[in-house]
Protein backbone atom coordinates (compact mmCIF):
# COMPACT_ATOMS: atom_id res chain seq x y z
CA UNK A 1 0.00 0.00 0.00
CA UNK A 2 1.48 3.41 -0.81
CA UNK A 3 1.52 6.01 1.13
CA UNK A 4 0.62 8.86 -1.09
CA UNK A 5 -2.92 7.80 -2.88
CA UNK A 6 -4.17 8.48 -6.75
CA UNK A 7 -4.73 12.52 -6.43
CA UNK A 8 -1.05 12.51 -4.41
CA UNK A 9 -2.19 13.18 -1.48
CA UNK A 10 -0.72 11.11 2.36
CA UNK A 11 -3.12 8.30 2.76
CA UNK A 12 -5.29 8.02 6.03
CA UNK A 13 -3.44 5.31 7.53
CA UNK A 14 -0.03 7.18 6.97
CA UNK A 15 -1.15 10.45 8.67
CA UNK A 16 -2.52 7.99 11.67
CA UNK A 17 0.75 6.60 11.71
CA UNK A 18 2.88 9.63 12.10
CA UNK A 19 0.31 11.17 15.24
CA UNK A 20 0.80 7.60 16.84
CA UNK A 21 4.71 8.23 16.67
CA UNK A 22 5.26 11.47 17.29
CA UNK A 23 2.53 10.78 20.36
CA UNK A 24 4.99 8.34 21.41
CA UNK A 25 8.10 10.38 20.67
CA UNK A 26 6.01 13.00 23.02
CA UNK A 27 5.07 10.96 25.98
CA UNK A 28 9.05 9.67 25.81
CA UNK A 29 10.53 13.06 25.87
CA UNK A 30 7.63 13.57 29.03
CA UNK A 31 9.32 9.92 30.50
CA UNK A 32 12.70 11.32 30.11
CA UNK A 33 12.48 14.73 31.82
CA UNK A 34 9.86 13.74 34.30
CA UNK A 35 11.78 10.91 35.20
CA UNK A 36 15.34 12.70 35.03
CA UNK A 37 14.36 15.55 37.07
CA UNK A 38 12.72 12.72 39.91
CA UNK A 39 16.19 11.00 39.82
CA UNK A 40 18.53 14.50 39.81
CA UNK A 41 16.46 15.59 42.72
CA UNK A 42 16.73 12.88 45.00
CA UNK A 43 20.29 13.23 43.91
CA UNK A 44 20.24 16.47 45.56
CA UNK A 45 18.06 15.91 48.84
CA UNK A 46 20.44 12.74 49.58
CA UNK A 47 23.73 15.31 49.04
CA UNK A 48 21.99 17.55 51.41
CA UNK A 49 21.13 15.11 53.70
CA UNK A 50 25.27 13.58 53.76
CA UNK A 51 26.21 17.52 54.29
CA UNK A 52 24.01 17.93 57.31
CA UNK A 53 20.37 17.71 58.16
CA UNK A 54 18.47 20.29 56.30
CA UNK A 55 16.15 23.02 58.04
CA UNK A 56 12.36 20.99 58.20
CA UNK A 57 10.73 23.95 56.68
CA UNK A 58 13.04 23.23 53.86
CA UNK A 59 12.76 19.91 53.90
CA UNK A 60 8.73 20.17 53.22
CA UNK A 61 9.60 22.72 50.17
CA UNK A 62 11.91 20.25 48.83
CA UNK A 63 9.93 17.02 49.16
CA UNK A 64 6.81 19.16 47.51
CA UNK A 65 8.63 19.77 44.72
CA UNK A 66 9.64 16.34 44.50
CA UNK A 67 6.31 14.98 44.45
CA UNK A 68 5.02 16.91 41.79
CA UNK A 69 8.24 15.79 39.61
CA UNK A 70 7.07 12.11 40.67
CA UNK A 71 3.33 12.82 40.03
CA UNK A 72 4.33 14.35 36.03
CA UNK A 73 6.24 10.82 35.75
CA UNK A 74 3.31 8.84 36.56
CA UNK A 75 1.17 10.77 33.96
CA UNK A 76 3.63 10.32 31.13
CA UNK A 77 3.94 6.68 32.00
CA UNK A 78 -0.22 6.65 32.68
CA UNK A 79 -0.14 8.31 28.80
CA UNK A 80 2.11 5.63 27.08
CA UNK A 81 -0.44 2.86 28.55
CA UNK A 82 -3.90 5.15 26.96
CA UNK A 83 -2.10 5.61 24.14
CA UNK A 84 -1.59 1.40 24.17
CA UNK A 85 -5.66 1.28 24.51
CA UNK A 86 -6.50 4.09 22.13
CA UNK A 87 -4.86 1.81 19.76
CA UNK A 88 -6.54 -1.48 20.54
CA UNK A 89 -10.15 0.12 20.45
CA UNK A 90 -9.23 2.03 17.15
CA UNK A 91 -8.32 -1.62 15.63
CA UNK A 92 -11.75 -2.96 16.25
CA UNK A 93 -13.40 0.00 15.44
CA UNK A 94 -14.86 0.98 18.79
CA UNK A 95 -14.89 4.69 17.71
CA UNK A 96 -16.35 6.22 20.65
CA UNK A 97 -14.41 4.93 22.59
CA UNK A 98 -10.90 5.34 20.91
CA UNK A 99 -12.04 9.03 20.99
CA UNK A 100 -12.49 8.92 24.52
CA UNK A 101 -9.09 7.11 24.97
CA UNK A 102 -7.69 10.11 22.83
CA UNK A 103 -8.47 12.16 25.10
CA UNK A 104 -7.46 10.88 27.97
CA UNK A 105 -4.15 10.55 26.28
CA UNK A 106 -4.15 14.25 25.16
CA UNK A 107 -4.99 15.11 29.42
CA UNK A 108 -2.66 12.72 30.60
CA UNK A 109 -0.09 14.06 28.64
CA UNK A 110 -0.94 18.23 29.22
CA UNK A 111 -0.90 16.48 33.41
CA UNK A 112 2.75 15.87 32.77
CA UNK A 113 3.69 18.75 31.60
CA UNK A 114 2.15 20.84 33.84
CA UNK A 115 3.28 18.52 36.82
CA UNK A 116 6.60 19.50 35.17
CA UNK A 117 6.25 22.97 35.28
CA UNK A 118 4.91 23.68 39.12
CA UNK A 119 7.53 21.08 40.27
CA UNK A 120 10.08 22.98 38.50
CA UNK A 121 8.89 26.37 40.17
CA UNK A 122 9.16 24.75 43.39
CA UNK A 123 12.14 23.47 42.91
CA UNK A 124 13.60 26.58 42.31
CA UNK A 125 11.99 27.94 45.50
CA UNK A 126 13.63 25.15 48.14
CA UNK A 127 17.02 25.78 45.62
CA UNK A 128 16.64 29.38 47.03
CA UNK A 129 15.23 28.41 50.36
CA UNK A 130 18.09 26.02 51.21
CA UNK A 131 20.94 28.44 49.50
CA UNK A 132 19.47 31.22 51.82
CA UNK A 133 19.61 28.98 55.06
CA UNK A 134 22.70 27.54 54.62
CA UNK A 135 23.96 31.08 54.05
CA UNK A 136 22.69 32.13 57.15
CA UNK A 137 24.10 29.28 58.76
CA UNK A 138 27.56 30.85 57.26
CA UNK A 139 27.07 33.96 59.27
CA UNK A 140 26.29 32.55 62.71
Amino acid sequence: MSIVDEAGTVTKLQKYKTIVSNGQSTLKALLTMNGGATIAFLTFIGHLMEKGTPQPQNLQVLLGALQYFILGTFFAVLGYGLIFLTNCFSYVEWNKTTNAMFGLTLVSSFASIGCFLFASARAVAAFGAVTQSRTAMLYF
